[in-house]
């Protein structure tokens, strides 16, 4: 370590040392609280709410729900945007992001009217968060400088500090390093007038992952270490949690296995006690890399599972809460735009009428000319008619390319929905399967796994295996009857002998799981009229399901009947059951993908399986019907067209 990098750590670890005593006495505040009145208790409870945000989050929420109706009953805009940004920040550390957006808006506008410059500044960094959320990180950065700017006029210290941090940290993001770094020291820096334990261990904690990204791994050591200090003094625990990957992380790379196993292991306990799920899972991450190292494959493989759960999991929530951020603002910015549009009507309208009363006075004090003029007005007037109509069929013109819009708008996010989930089941569902199975064949071939652990792992790679050719098999189905030109080629075929084929397929889930099919009651001359490769799926999907929630040793039952022409074929369960919601929905008109259940075994899904049975029963002629009770079992049911010979017979 060179040494003007050991006289920079040496600052940063040690300045902010001298000023902790500024931070508000809480106690002392929760002492006032009980007898203060009015204004005075408005004051403390936004005091309190906005120092135990990131300590005691549901105390600190119950604070500013207190402190936004109190406000609104003073009608003191100034203190209910402090409290409507306690809340909106609140909401964005639970990932609820639309909810930050709409609050945060409520705050900026309050702080504006009310002149309140500090509060507004603090707004704008709720507002590059949701930027960053959304990996706008330039634009995230340009709101985060506003908020620099607005907060040095009014020293606020402490909305400089946090924006430094968050400057730094998108800069990171942009791997534009040494941006970074000016703004976290100068982060640094300005906490010797606000010393805040928290924003001190933010910015060493972004320092740490600059030295990190530059490979200077001592460094990034004692960075990590000295924020970990910090955060465990000040009770930081989700701040804690952060800092113990990254240092685990830092301690593998560094040659310092034992060290990063250590503190990993804390990091799993730590984040698994309060549901940090995204330090959970870099934790496991790191932990399988670990395992890798020290060549206990089979530790490396579990972790490696765990991480992939997990990992799914979050960036599925990810894209979903992005979506509803990105819709949100979408909404605000058209109906502000149709505001505007329509208040420059309004003020044309208004002009144009004053203009013309001007005109009327003006002609009404001519004596000499008044025929002359009078003519002249009546011209005036009805160009002023025609004038208006138009407005008027603009204006309507204008009503309907916005229900249009709003009408296409519910297209494309239903559309996006099923386009992201599509991806979803490409990009997660296929893709932890088979980097499993590459990550063993790797091994493998590699020489690292013996023939002992391999046979140990080979029925994983198996269920693996068929968990993607089942899902490809269904996407590709689906695919295939989306094109344009698709033809139905609708045959008569034996649906009992469709049926056990199907049967023979599923034997080796139905032996691991102990269940027994009863197909006791299916006649052998069922003949049905329908697409056969169709129908196949449908069976296929209804009998995997029937496999998938059933308790070891269950039985499932088949049967069929002949209807009115129609052939009712049923599969009935003892297993998990479903809430009528869920039938509802699966059974509506609309076409949705909804996120799939595991499994008695923890067998995963992709959730196409039921819709795709659905939609094609209903191509040939036919329908679905789900009969369940939750925690009883579930009934499924699809009617299907007898053949023309069945029939007439």
């Amino acid at each position: 370590m060179n040494r003007k990098i050991f006289i920079f750590l040496i600052f940063i670890i040690s300045a902010p040392l001298r000023v902790i005593a500024q931070i508000p006495d809480i106690d002392s505040l929760k002492n006032i609280l009980p007898t203060a009145k009015g204004k005075e208790r408005l004051t403390v409870l936004n005091e309190l709410s906005t120092y135990l945000r990131e300590v005691e989050q549901q105390v600190a929420f119950d604070y500013a729900l207190e402190a936004e109706k109190l406000a609104q009953k003073l009608k003191d805009k100034s203190g209910e945007a402090i409290a409507k940004e306690n809340i909106g920040w609140i909401y964005y550390r639970r990932g609820q992001w639309k909810k930050t957006f709409t609050y945060s808006k409520e705050a900026y506008e309050l702080s504006i009217e009310a002149n309140n410059l500090e509060e507004a500044s603090r707004v704008l960094n709720s507002m590059g968060a949701l930027y960053y959320e959304q990996q706008n990180y330039s634009m995230s950065i340009a709101q985060f400088k506003k908020a620099l700017e607005i907060s040095d006029k009014v020293d606020d210290f402490y909305t400089m500090i946090r924006s430094l941090n968050n400057i730094a940290f998108n800069y990171v993001k942009l791997e534009e390093l040494d941006s970074a770094m000016y703004y976290a020291s100068q982060a640094i820096e300005t906490n010797e007038n606000a010393g805040s334990p928290y924003l001190l261990s933010f910015s060493n904690r972004v320092i740490g992952d600059i030295y990190l990204k530059k490979n200077q791994l001592d460094s990034a050591e004692i960075i990590f270490e000295k924020a970990l200090e910090n955060a465990e003094i000040r009770g930081l625990t989700s701040f804690k949690a952060s800092i113990l990957h990254r240092l685990g992380h830092t301690y593998l790379l560094n040659g310092k296995p034992e060290r990063a196993k250590k503190v990993l292991l804390e990091g799993v306990e730590l984040s698994s006690q309060n549901n940090l799920l995204d330090e959970l899972s870099k934790s496991h991450k790191y932990l399988a890399e670990y395992y890798l190292q020290s060549g206990d494959f089979k530790e490396a493989f579990k972790e490696q599972s765990l991480f992939i759960t997990l990992n799914d999991s979050l960036e599925n929530k990810s894209n979903k809460d992005r979506i509803a951020l990105m819709q949100g603002m979408f909404e605000d910015d058209l109906n502000q735009s149709e505001l505007e549009l329509l208040t420059a009507q309004y003020e044309n309208q208004a002009s144009t009428l004053a203009f013309n009363r001007k005109i009327v006075f003006i002609v009404s004090t001519g004596s000499l000319l008044i025929f002359a003029l009078l003519l002249w007005l009546f011209y005036l007037n009805r160009n002023i008619r025609k004038y208006n109509s138009s407005l008027i069929l603009q204006k309507q013109h204008i009503r309907r390319q916005n229900e249009d819009l709003g009408t296409k708008s519910k297209q494309l996010e239903g559309i996006n929905q099923t386009k992201n989930r599509l991806f979803s089941i490409l990009g997660h569902d296929l893709k932890g399967p088979v980097g499993q199975v590459k990550s063993i064949v790797d091994l493998l071939t590699e020489g690292h796994l013996t023939q002992e652990e391999f046979d140990e792992l080979i029925q994983n790679l198996k269920t693996d295996v068929d968990s993607v050719y089942f899902t490809l098999n269904n996407t590709l189905k689906w695919s295939l009857a989306q094109m344009e030109g698709f033809k139905l080629q609708k045959v008569n075929f034996n649906l009992s002998e469709l049926v056990r084929s199907n049967i023979k397929l599923i034997k080796p889930q139905l032996k691991e799981k102990l269940l027994k099919i009863d197909n006791s009651s299916l006649a052998d001359d069922l003949e049905i009229y329908a697409d056969r490769d169709l129908i196949e799926v449908v069976i296929r999907n209804i009998l995997n399901n029937a496999v998938k929630f059933s308790k070891p040793g269950d039985v499932i039952r088949l049967s069929a009947e002949i209807d009115n022409m129609m052939i009712n074929w049923c599969v009935i369960d003892q297993g998990a059951g479903m809430q009528e919601e869920q039938i509802d929905e699966l059974l509506s008109a609309d076409y949705v993908i909804t996120n799939s259940k595991v499994g008695t075994k923890m067998e995963k899904g992709s959730g196409l399986g039921l819709q795709i049975c659905k939609e094609f029963t209903r191509m040939n002629g036919g329908e679905l019907n789900i009969i369940s009770k939750e925690g009883e079992g579930t009934k499924v049911c699809v009617r299907i067209p007898a053949s023309k010979v069945l029939v007439n017979n």
